[in-house]
């Protein structure tokens, strides 16, 4: 039995690479069609997360109100100075500068891994005509020697009151070397937020978990941690008033119902994604504070 169930997840996960092979940038602007609305025209927004589906079976909703629960974790403030990692092609920052729930910032960084997503953020956000100051920066999410420019340089002057991970910072490589960036950059008082993946306590150590995750390796290994050792993480280097919550439940099933109506290369996304939920993958939105 464990051999048949075995063969099956290697099964969706060639399928899963090759259909992502398949297409010269799929990290580029597949979102698009996502966020595509029955009888609409082009997409009136840009999301490229996974959603929080509680109250909505419609994807640009879902990734808004996971916007929302993200930056209500963090306890972004007026006036604040916010990071914003991982953006994409800019709808979180479009939502930090407009949403009217969120407290608007004095100033906005960001930073994103593709030179496309950077240009794209650049130009959305010089449309919305607004006063707020923004900088955005083409770049891994993670300072390395040598990069100038980058808004967690150590040696730079620039702190924040809010940093921000939307569904993003499982692929850093280390996630650990991101937290611990973060926490020198943020004010006394600061709060780093995340929405992102772990998994649940104990299921690294089951034989079922390890295969799928050697198989599927949707994560740097060293990012593979348990709900507590997250935690445990995060108060280690030094973040106070460390909360957790678990919102696998209104994530994963709603994302995967979502994808199953969008065509075949979609479901197969989202029959791995609900392999890796099954083996104990926990989507949570992670708060901490700087003292």
């Amino acid at each position: 039995m464990f051999l048949l169930l075995f063969s099956t997840v290697l099964l969706v996960a060639l399928i899963f690479w090759l259909s992502k092979r398949a297409s010269a940038d799929p990290y580029g602007e597949f979102h698009l069609a996502l966020n595509k609305l029955p009888g609409e025209g082009d997409p009136q927004t840009e999301w490229l997360n996974m959603g929080y589906w509680k109250d909505t079976t419609v994807f640009p909703r879902a990734c808004e109100a996971l916007a929302l629960k993200l930056a209500q974790a963090a306890g972004c403030k007026h006036g604040g100075q916010v990071l914003d990692v991982g953006h994409g092609s800019g709808e979180s920052l479009v939502f930090l500068l407009t949403h009217p729930s969120v407290a608007r910032p004095s100033q906005l960084t960001g930073i994103t891994s593709l030179k496309a997503h950077h240009k794209r953020s650049q130009m959305r956000v010089a449309r919305l005509e607004q006063p707020v100051p923004v900088a955005l920066h083409a770049g891994d999410a993670i300072y390395r020697p040598g990069c100038q420019g980058h808004p967690l340089d150590p040696s730079s002057e620039g702190q924040f009151d809010t940093i921000l991970a939307l569904d993003c910072a499982y692929h850093f490589q280390p996630r650990t070397d991101f937290l611990r960036q973060a926490y020198a950059k943020l004010r006394p008082g600061g709060s780093l937020a995340l929405a992102d993946i772990c998994f649940a306590p104990g299921a690294l150590k089951t034989r079922w978990t390890r295969c799928v995750t050697a198989v599927l390796r949707l994560m740097p290994r060293a990012n593979m941690v348990s709900t507590d050792e997250y935690v445990a993480q995060l108060r280690g280097i030094g973040y106070a008033d460390v909360r957790l919550e678990d919102v696998s439940a209104d994530v994963f099933p709603g994302f995967i119902r979502f994808l199953r109506t969008r065509g075949m290369g979609w479901k197969t996304f989202g029959a791995l994604l609900a392999v890796y939920a099954g083996a104990g993958a926990r989507f949570v939105v992670v708060a901490g504070r700087r003292a």
